[in-house]
């Protein structure tokens, strides 16, 4: 049924892509320090980029498409909000440029959906929003929409709230898209954020306008707990639970949507949060007899990402890397020890201090420290040396007989395999190597040295 519905989508929007043409568009991602945080697998920013990327290789031949982004230079900054490519009819720059965005700063939503509609010029067009949070810079994003309404610009805004459960959040954006005659849409998850995207770039002018469009209201929690990586910075969606205690007892847990908590007695409560690597609190709240009770955990932490890069050339080749986390500082006083941690998922949220991240291709491993401050965004990069044994396979009477790859020198951990491909490829350090092919009384050997960046192309016989 997804298949179809994508088939579909993909479908109506060829059908349209001659009424598209002259149209142009801007897409504008999300680059806030939270689109770290992860959906499933993987992180909001790997799962935009991707879908972008995907939007570009299906872009109606001849139409503009520019792109603009927010938080991606500085942290703290409501001002850092740029055009990154004017409209033009080169959708690959576009999923090329897309993949060197990097979160950092703060939801400047509003100010970069400007920039955008001004990038469109006189023009009919359509600037496309993709956002995980609430707007945590311009107090009313709804008025600068309606601005641009009455600008007389013929631009239309198609916001796209990605795992956004914030109630006001998605008034603000429903309310933007309604000013300016767009679409307002949410997406759970990487095929509806991909579902949601080709509805926005099929529809390229505005459609009816709302008079006096106003963000709805939003019902009154009991309790609002915010969690902040510092004092200063936006907010926290998610990549954290919330526990709401009474005493010794959990009594609810992260609040739904995030953060707010309803049908609580007045009295007084304890928040802790937890996240996978450490924990904060418990942080004393109060509910009131009447009005909601509001509080602040502030978890000193950052994000550190791993950038993995081949040594010496530099290609990036994280998705190919599996990274551990190693926390090197003391914790605080009174806290648990942050645990380590091994994932593909190149970012980890981390408590202040310094960290080491290792990476690993195959038996090649590389690391690197950093020190992480509170509400800090660090690329770290990881150089990783290896090259790659290219292993084919004639003579054994199966397809598929056993492989040994065992270091001759160093102190590499060996491999023992038994692939499947006529042409299995092995990525592995640099040093001497002895591979060897064994079935039943078949043996085959050879030894090869592999340098970094370097490949090797070997195919094994049995020996006479």
């Amino acid at each position: 049924m997804m298949h179809r519905r994508i088939a579909l989508f993909v479908l109506l929007f060829c059908m349209a892509s001659g009424a598209l043409a002259a149209q142009p568009a801007m897409i504008v991602l999300d680059a806030s320090g939270s689109m770290w945080g992860r959906t499933g697998e993987r992180s909001r920013i790997d799962t935009a980029r991707d879908a972008v990327a995907a939007l570009m290789s299906r872009w109606p031949a001849g139409r503009p498409v520019g792109l603009a982004a927010f938080g991606h230079r500085r942290t703290q900054d409501c001002a850092d909000a740029e055009v990154l490519h004017a409209p033009a009819t080169d959708p690959d720059a576009i999923a090329s440029l897309v993949q060197d965005i990097t979160p950092r700063g703060r939801t400047s939503a509003a100010e970069a959906a400007r920039l955008a509609a001004e990038a469109l010029g006189a023009d009919a067009g359509s600037v496309i929003l993709v956002t995980d949070g609430v707007e945590t810079c311009h107090p009313d994003p709804c008025a600068v929409a309606q601005a641009i309404a009455r600008s007389g610009a013929r631009v239309a805004i198609h916001t796209i709230g990605f795992a956004v459960s914030d109630p006001v959040a998605i008034a603000q954006l429903r309310c933007m898209a309604e000013a300016t005659g767009g679409r307002a849409q949410t997406a759970a998850d990487a095929s509806e954020l991909a579902e949601a995207l080709d509805r926005a770039a099929a529809s390229p002018t505005p459609g009816p306008r709302a008079s006096a469009p106003r963000a709805e209201p939003v019902p009154v929690p009991r309790l609002v707990v915010t969690v902040r990586l510092c004092a200063g910075c936006d907010p926290m969606t998610g990549d954290a639970r919330i526990q709401l205690l009474r005493g010794h007892d959990i009594i609810a847990t992260n609040g739904d949507p995030f953060g707010r908590f309803f049908d609580l007695p007045a009295g007084d409560y304890a928040v802790a949060v937890e996240t996978p690597l450490f924990e904060r609190g418990p942080v004393a709240a109060t509910v009131p007899a009447s009005g909601p009770g509001r509080v602040e955990v502030i978890l000193d932490a950052g994000w550190l990402v791993g950038d993995v890069r081949t040594d010496p050339s530099g290609l990036a080749v994280t998705r190919l890397a599996r990274i551990a986390l190693h926390p090197l500082s003391a914790p605080d006083e009174g806290q648990r020890p942050p645990a380590e941690a091994e994932t593909g998922h190149p970012a980890f949220l981390v408590p202040t201090g310094v960290h080491r991240l290792t990476a690993s291709i195959g038996n090649a491993t590389g690391s690197a420290e950093a020190a992480v401050t509170a509400g800090e965004v660090v690329v770290l990069p990881v150089p990783l040396r290896f090259g790659t044994l290219v292993l084919r396979r004639e003579g054994f009477g199966v397809p598929d007989p056993r492989i040994s790859i065992t270091a001759l020198d160093g102190d590499h951990d060996a491999v023992d395999d038994w692939p499947a491909e006529d042409r299995a490829e092995f990525r592995l350090a640099p040093g001497l190597y002895r591979v060897a092919a064994i079935h039943g009384g078949l043996y085959g050997e050879v030894d090869i040295r592999i340098g970094s960046e370097a490949t090797q192309d070997v195919t094994l016989r049995p020996a006479p």
